[in-house]
C-alpha cells in the first residue's frame, strides 16, 4: 500500500524509540487500504451516476426535434462533447452500398461534408457492413494511414459505431481523436455504443416525419394535378394552382402572372379573388416578377436578418424594398416554359425566410412543369371562343356530306318547299307559352376546406353581395383537433 519514513538531521535515532511508530504502521495498512477501497467504490458510482445523468440528457436532447436538419447538428455537437473528441462525423445511408457523410462537429482534414464511402472503400462502410462498432487505437493502422494520405495532422486514434433503429441501420457515427491526445479505449466504445442507440431511435423518428411530409406532397400534387388537367377553364386552372400547394407548403402567398401580348400580367394571388390593377400590392408585386422573370431559371431570394445578404446591388435595391414595404421575408419564383415559349411565372411567398425545403422544391417543379402545360392548353382553348357553337354544326355538316345524293336533294327540296311556304303563309309573330329565365354564367362555390355542410343560408334565385355566408360547415372536427 505504501511506507512511512522517519528521519532526524541532528541525531541518530533510537531503535527502541520506533517501536511506537511501527505499532501505529500496523494499524495505519488495514485502515488505508480500506479508504482507498472506500474512495474508489464511491468514484465508480459517482461516475455510473454521471454517466447515467448524461445518457438522459442525451436522450432529452436528441428527442427535443423531429426536423433532420436540425437534428444532425444536435448529435454530432453532443457527442463531441462528451466524448472530449477532436470531431464527430455523422454518416447516413444513401442506399445499401453507399453512405453519405452528412454532418460533422469540429475538424477533420481527411474528408469534406457531402462526400460518400462506399462498401470497401474504408474503415466505415466496413462498420456500416459487419453492424459491429470498431475501435482503432493504433496511429500506425493501415486503416488510418489510407485515411491520412499523407496528410499532416491526420487521425491517430478513432472510433465508429452503426446506427440501427427498429432492426434497421440508418447511418453510422465516427468518432476522431481524443483532445488529451491519448487513444480512445474500451470504455469510450461503450459509451459511444449505448449514444448511438438514443441517436438511431431519434434519426429513425426524423426520417418517418419527412417520409410522411413527402406522402403528403405526392398526395396533394396528385390532387392538384387530377384538378388542371382535368378542365380547360382558364380561372379555375389559375385557382387550382395558387391554392391547392398550401396545403403541404408553408407560403403566405401564391401569384401566377401569364404572358400576354409580349407583357407579363398577373391572372391570380391566393386569397384575392379579383385582380384589381390599380391596387399597389398589385402593382408592386407585378414590377417584381417583371424583374424575376428576366431570368430563365428559378429564383429564391431570402432575407434572414435586419440586411439583404445577396451582394449584388440591383438585388440589394429591389429585394430590399420589397421586403420592407410587405414584411415579407422570403421569395421563390418559377418560369412556367413549354417548347413554344414562356407561359408565365409562378411565385411563393412568405414571412419565414426558410419556408420551402428540399422536399417543397421538387414538388414546385413538378408542378410548375404540369401547370404550364394546363395553362397552355387552357389559354388556346379560350382564344376560339365559339368552338362550343361551331362543334356541333360542323359535326351536322359532315352526317349531312355523307348521305347520299338522292336523299341529300330530297332534303334539300323538303328544306326550299318549307323556306316558300313560310315565306308565302308567314307564322304569328306572337308566341304564347311558359318561359324560363337561365343564368348567362354560372360559378362554382367551392369552400377551401373540406367538410360537411350543416346549414345553407340562401337558395336558388336569391340575391347576394359579396362577402355574404352562402353555407356554414360543421366545425367538430377542428374543435376536437
Amino acid at each position: 500500500i505504501g511506507a512511512l519514513e522517519a528521519a532526524t538531521f541532528d541525531e541518530a535515532i533510537n531503535p527502541s524509540d520506533l517501536s511506537g511508530l511501527v505499532e501505529l504502521v500496523e494499524y495505519a495498512a488495514p485502515a488505508f487500504s480500506t479508504a482507498t477501497r472506500h474512495e474508489a467504490e464511491r468514484n465508480s458510482h459517482l461516475a455510473s451516476i454521471s454517466r447515467l445523468t448524461q445518457l438522459y440528457d442525451v436522450e432529452k436532447v436528441f428527442n427535443s426535434t423531429l426536423e433532420m436538419d436540425e437534428l444532425n447538428p444536435i448529435i454530432t455537437a453532443k457527442v463531441r462533447e462528451l466524448l472530449e473528441a477532436q470531431a464527430v462525423n455523422l454518416w447516413l445511408v444513401k442506399d445499401e452500398q453507399e453512405l453519405l457523410l452528412m454532418d460533422r462537429a469540429g475538424a477533420d482534414p481527411t474528408c469534406e461534408v457531402g462526400s460518400s464511402e462506399k462498401s470497401g472503400e474504408g474503415y466505415v462502410a466496413a462498420v456500416s457492413d459487419a453492424g459491429e462498432a470498431l475501435i482503432i487505437d493504433d496511429a500506425g493502422d493501415e486503416r488510418l494511414q489510407r485515411r491520412n494520405a499523407g496528410r499532416e495532422g491526420g487521425i491517430f486514434s478513432a472510433m465508429v459505431a452503426p446506427l440501427v433503429a427498429k432492426g434497421f441501420e440508418v447511418g453510422v457515427i465516427e468518432v476522431i481523436n481524443k483532445l488529451d491526445g491519448t487513444a480512445f479505449d474500451e470504455d469510450d466504445l461503450f459509451l459511444l455504443s449505448s449514444i448511438a442507440e438514443t441517436a438511431a431511435s431519434a434519426l429513425n423518428n426524423a426520417g418517418m416525419l419527412q417520409a410522411e411530409r413527402k406522402v403528403a406532397i405526392l398526395e396533394t400534387l396528385v390532387k392538384v394535378s387530377a384538378e388542371i388537367t382535368s378542365t380547360l377553364d382558364l380561372d379555375r386552372v389559375l385557382d387550382a394552382v395558387v391554392t391547392g400547394p398550401g396545403a403541404v407548403i408553408p407560403y403566405e402567398r401564391a401569384t401566377i402572372a401569364l404572358e400576354e401580348r409580349g407583357r407579363l400580367k398577373v391572372r391570380a394571388i391566393t386569397g384575392m379573388p379579383r385582380i384589381n390593377p390599380q391596387d399597389p400590392n398589385v402593382v408592386r408585386l407585378q414590377e417584381l416578377l417583371e424583374w424575376a422573370s428576366l431570368s430563365s431559371d428559378a429564383v429564391s431570394f431570402s432575407q434572414p436578418g435586419e440586411h439583404f445578404e445577396d451582394p449584388r446591388p440591383e438585388t440589394q435595391a429591389k429585394l430590399g424594398k420589397y421586403f420592407a414595404e410587405t414584411g415579407l421575408r422570403g421569395f421563390y419564383a418559377v418560369p412556367l416554359t413549354d417548347d413554344d415559349g414562356r407561359v408565365g411565372t409562378l411565385s411563393f411567398e412568405s414571412s419565414d425566410p426558410d419556408f420551402l425545403g428540399p422536399a417543397h422544391l421538387e414538388m414546385i417543379k413538378i408542378l410548375a412543369s404540369q401547370a404550364t402545360v394546363a395553362l397552355r392548353n387552357a389559354s388556346l382553348y379560350r382564344e376560339v371562343p365559339f368552338i362550343d357553337l361551331l362543334k356541333p354544326v360542323l359535326d351536322r355538316k359532315r352526317k349531312f356530306l355523307a348521305l347520299e345524293k338522292r336523299r341529300r336533294a330530297l332534303l334539300i327540296a323538303g328544306a326550299v318547299a318549307a323556306l316558300l311556304f313560310l315565306l308565302i303563309f308567314p307564322l304569328p309573330l306572337r308566341v304564347v307559352g311558359d318561359a324560363s329565365v337561365t343564368p348567362a354564367q354560372s360559378v362554382l362555390i367551392q369552400p377551401e376546406v373540406e367538410g360537411v355542410v350543416q346549414r345553407v343560408n340562401v337558395r336558388e334565385g336569391d340575391a347576394v353581395i359579396a362577402g355574404a355566408v352562402l353555407a356554414t360547415l360543421t366545425d367538430w372536427q377542428y374543435r376536437a383537433q
